[in-house]
């Protein structure tokens, strides 16, 4: 069954719509909730300050319950919570010596007096609690006037409660100074009260969000569909009708307006035409040879010159393939931010097989590089996707670095390749931890590693059919003598060096067949 693009974006496009919501529904939620919790902590605080202070001139000690005095200050209580809206103030009588408290009154607003008319509840005015005196009623009976607010959570309660000290004032003229602390009251608010009227609200408004997503949603498919998916419908159908029916012709693609699928379209005609010419004239040559021709422009068109200069860098490119293709690879590019992109490759096999691995892995660096992914960050995509869509089992080597100048620091990250050698004052080998070959294994992690470069320093990358050149003793060239090499013409240039190492290869060969692909390439630092 066929997997259609538009399908995945719109359920994509969905999914983000959606996605997006949630997160700002649950940050409004929290914010709001925090809000409210906020301003019950400030009712409660202020209830229970001014209730302090209504009771200042009781005297605990002589109050009677059923009295005229409990009358008043349930009174003054009740007035206050219904100030402000907090559901019950309690007038609290602590004993420190045997960690009891007693309950002497309270004042309730008006909604706690309708809801306990309707559901009854434990009324604790008149009782001792014993082991009811909580360190927070200890702080406040000992003298913390800051208001005490604590959350109480339990099976039959989720509420806040603030305690404040009374000071008892007696016949004293002199303030504070000739009162004492006998009594502290407590103001308490249920926390289902303060959320109830905002979690409604949330609930109407995210019915109302959900429908404008679902809105928004239609609005975006149905446009994607025509501006997007209806379009690349009629390019795949003109692709396939050029592929499977030549003899008909080719019906170029309408090019409308200036946006990618115009630019798609422009270029899938001119490919077209182009592709016919390639096609008349690969026949008049012999099939075979002329395919091997063919990709081997291919394949060099893809490898960027061997020659580049700038202020900063010079580059230089080397590559002898022992077929006609080969599977080595190098590509480099300055990028938008002034860096230098190099690498450089070497797949497993020779020939076309390892000619259109090259071509799909050389790509695939080139776009990740545009993108400015770091070294380490490219190997490890480059290896999913090769790793993903490799029923050969096909593997590549490879070493990747950016180099940039404005530090002086060249990072870079290896895929099993051969460790480059930085030529400076010393040669010196970059022989770091390297990571597995790219196309076996899906998520592999690369090391990355951050090296100084000078002016005048040359960073100099090689395959191993440098190394593994033969004689016809079977003798290998190997590293030794490449270290050599490079020590002995580390003075004399980028290009010269390339054009010294592959005559010290020829020399030691001794015209024996080449049996890999040889591939080179130098980054020299230009001086200031």
């Amino acid at each position: 069954m066929k997997s259609s693009i538009f399908k995945k974006v719109a359920l994509w496009l969905l999914i983000i719509i959606t996605a997006v919501e949630v997160v700002m529904f649950a940050a409004l939620y929290t914010y709001t909730y925090n809000k409210a919790v906020a301003e019950a902590t400030a009712d409660i605080t202020k209830a229970a300050k001014d209730a302090a202070e209504l009771v200042t001139f009781t005297d605990p000690d002589k109050y009677d319950i059923e009295s005229t005095d409990e009358q008043i200050i349930t009174s003054v209580l009740t007035n206050a919570c219904n100030q402000y809206e907090v559901d019950i103030i309690y007038f609290l009588l602590p004993n420190l010596r045997d960690n009891t408290v007693m309950y002497l009154t309270r004042g309730t607003s008006a909604l706690q007096g309708s809801k306990e008319d309707s559901h009854p509840v434990n009324d604790l005015t008149g009782h001792y609690v014993e082991g009811g005196l909580t360190d927070e009623m200890k702080r406040a009976f000992e003298g913390d006037e800051s208001g005490i607010v604590v959350h109480i959570t339990n099976k039959n309660e989720d509420k806040l409660a603030c305690y404040m000290p009374v000071w008892y004032y007696g016949d004293s003229e002199n303030g504070k100074a000739g009162a004492k602390i006998k009594s502290i009251v407590s103001a308490e608010i249920s926390l289902q009260n303060v959320t109830s009227d905002f979690k409604k609200k949330f609930r109407e408004f995210a019915v109302i969000m959900v429908i404008v997503t679902l809105t928004v949603g239609i609005s975006a498919a149905v446009i994607l569909y025509f501006r997007v998916s209806k379009p690349l419908k009629k390019i795949s159908m003109r692709m396939k009708g050029f592929v499977s029916d030549r003899d008909a012709g080719f019906e170029k693609l309408p090019v409308k307006g200036k946006d990618e699928l115009a630019e798609m379209s422009d270029s899938f005609n001119t490919m077209a035409d182009e592709l016919e010419q390639y096609i008349d004239d690969v026949a008049e040559l012999n099939r075979q040879k002329a395919e091997l021709n063919i990709a081997q422009t291919i394949q060099l068109g893809l490898l960027e010159p061997d020659y580049f200069e700038n202020d900063k860098v010079k580059i230089n490119a080397s590559m002898t393939t022992a077929r006609v293709v080969g599977g080595d690879l190098y590509d480099y590019r300055i990028l938008d931010n002034g860096s230098v992109f190099v690498a450089i490759g070497d797949v497993s096999g020779k020939g076309i097989t390892a000619a259109l691995f090259m071509a799909r892995a050389i790509t695939l660096l080139n776009n990740y590089a545009k993108l400015g992914y770091s070294p380490a960050k490219m190997l490890f995509e480059f290896n999913n996707n090769l790793a993903a869509h490799n029923p050969n089992m096909m593997f590549i080597t490879a070493f990747v670095a950016v180099y940039d100048p404005k530090v002086g620091e060249l990072i870079y990250s290896n895929a099993g390749h051969n460790y480059p050698y930085i030529i400076s004052d010393k040669l010196t080998a970059l022989n770091t931890e390297n990571g597995i070959m790219a196309g076996s294994f899906e998520d592999v992690e690369f090391p990355e590693y951050t090296v100084k470069m000078k002016p005048g320093d040359c960073l100099f990358m090689y395959t191993d059919g440098v190394t593994e050149a033969a004689n016809k003793s079977g003798e290998l060239f190997g590293e030794t003598q490449l270290e050599e090499v490079l020590h002995k013409n580390k003075y004399c240039g980028a290009n010269n060096l390339l054009n010294a190492v592959t005559a010290e290869i020829n020399g030691f060969a001794q015209g024996s067949e080449q049996s890999d692909d040889m591939t080179m390439l130098t980054l020299q630092i230009k001086p200031d």
